[in-house]
């Protein structure tokens, strides 16, 4: 019988070497990708969502269990599919299946629509996301674009904030 290897016993060029080595990629329509075979299975999908997360050094990373790998993400890791707003600010409904707040200053735009940040699962550190359809759509009840020499701006409890067409540093 082979033995599974044991991360706690590999130095760490090999371990880092065998993260990196994974084939996984999550395309921009948020499909996962093992080499050339899509990822199919729901469950496999939804926890592949869950463990999404960025290193300290900005890399992506996908964590199941105590195991994690780095991935190559062809856009945003994450997908906002609703955009709520409430007595609290606004919410972003992910794709992982979270709801959290947004973060106002965050949001940009680039030629093919709408991003923002949401906070991690597991690090806290901020995640791309890219809004869909609905969720933009959802947002431009809360922008004003009514000067064109202007940004777009996104007005949330009387507060203005420009819609860049960068990201925010």
């Amino acid at each position: 019988m082979t033995e599974a290897l044991d991360p706690q016993t590999l130095d760490p060029q090999t371990l880092e070497r065998l993260r990196r080595g994974i084939p996984l990629r999550l395309d921009r329509t948020g499909h996962f990708h093992l080499g050339d075979e899509p990822v199919t299975h729901p469950r496999v999908h939804a926890a592949f969502l869950a463990g999404l997360d960025i290193s300290a050094a900005g890399e992506l990373t996908l964590q199941v269990g105590n195991q994690w790998c780095y991935l190559t993400v062809d856009d945003c890791p994450l997908r906002a599919t609703g955009v709520l707003g409430g007595d609290t600010g606004l919410q972003l409904r992910l794709d992982d299946g979270r709801t959290v707040p947004l973060d106002p200053a965050t949001v940009w735009e680039d030629d093919e629509g709408l991003r923002c940040t949401a906070a991690a699962r597991h690090s806290g550190r901020p995640l791309p996301v890219r809004l869909g359809n609905t969720a933009a759509m959802d947002l431009s009840a809360w922008i004003d674009d009514t000067d064109a020499s202007e940004p777009p701006t996104l007005v949330v409890d009387r507060h203005h904030h420009p819609i860049h067409r960068h990201p925010p540093t």
